[in-house]
């Protein structure tokens, strides 16, 4: 892996770790010395398939640049904090480079929202359908709705990712607009319909 692409992975799954929809993330404990195995590595989170197994996930954004500037959000615009952007090519190869080497059973991908909702959207389509169609990727693929995005995208991203998700973000119109003034309430919810 080149030293760009490493530095990116620090950078966006450092901020991935705060989406709280895959179950542990952030374990710091390295190899010991007489020890077997290591849970340091950036990205790497643990979740539970549908029969019961543990599996690991690369969890990770496809970039924490956001157009918006929530107050609540670790990746709001005015946060001073390192930004990095994976081209769609990288992170469909590093993800199977993590798979081919046994680090990952999967990917857990969200992403802040840059230019507008649908241009995001596109590009995380782009990553998951790239894994499935030209690489066969067979693991397992959570994919973050971006709020806003169109039901195509939605749709789309539905044919390739095993779970869809959304953040309910702010659970009231007022809350929203105290806290998240360029957002609209409509925007946050409409994509759990369409995933629905």
């Amino acid at each position: 892996m080149n030293a760009n692409v490493l530095d990116k992975l620090k950078i966006l799954a450092e901020s991935a770790k705060y989406d709280v929809s895959c179950a542990s993330s952030g374990a710091s404990r390295s190899a010991r010395k007489g020890g077997v195995g290591s849970a340091s590595g950036w990205g790497i989170c643990h979740s539970f398939s549908e029969d019961g197994r543990c599996i690991s996930l690369l969890k990770i954004m496809l970039t924490n640049h956001c157009i918006y500037d929530c107050a609540y959000y670790v990746n709001r615009r005015s946060n001073d904090l390192p930004r990095a952007t994976l081209a769609v090519s990288e992170l469909v190869e590093l993800t199977i480079e993590f798979y081919r080497r046994n680090y990952i059973e999967g990917l857990f991908l969200s992403s802040g929202v840059v230019r507008n909702p649908d241009y995001t959207m596109e590009r995380l389509v782009r990553v998951v359908k790239d894994l499935r169609q030209i690489h066969r990727f067979n693991g397992y693929i959570h994919l973050k709705s971006i709020p806003g995005a169109s039901r195509e995208l939605v749709n789309e991203a539905g044919l390739y990712a095993d779970r869809l998700s959304v953040n309910i973000e702010i659970p009231n119109e007022k809350s929203l607009k105290l806290l998240a003034l360029e957002k609209d309430f409509q925007s946050v919810y409409k994509p759990m319909s369409y995933i629905q």
